[in-house]
């Protein structure tokens, strides 16, 4: 994939040269390039490390619900929550 510059150049996870610390730096300069240019930003950070132990899916979805997270949102974390183990 990289000899053939298949990869996004925002990719950093499974890339030599890149990690976790990498894209943290990336997204962080990013962030403030906008608020330099007077333009708002939303973040969303999401760790699912050992959530599939933990927590009932049925119950995280109704608080969302309740909460207000609702159209493509939500059905990207149906989907992305369905069927794991």
């Amino acid at each position: 994939m990289d000899k053939q510059n298949l990869f996004h150049s925002s990719q950093h996870g499974f890339r030599k040269g890149r990690s976790c610390l990498s894209q943290l730096l990336a997204h962080h300069d990013f962030v403030l390039r906008l608020l330099a240019e007077g333009q708002n930003v939303n973040t969303v950070y999401l760790d699912f490390a050992k959530a599939f132990d933990k927590v009932d899916f049925n119950i995280v979805l109704s608080k969302m619900k309740k909460i207000g997270i609702h159209g493509k949102i939500l059905d990207f974390i149906k989907a992305f929550l369905a069927n794991r183990t």
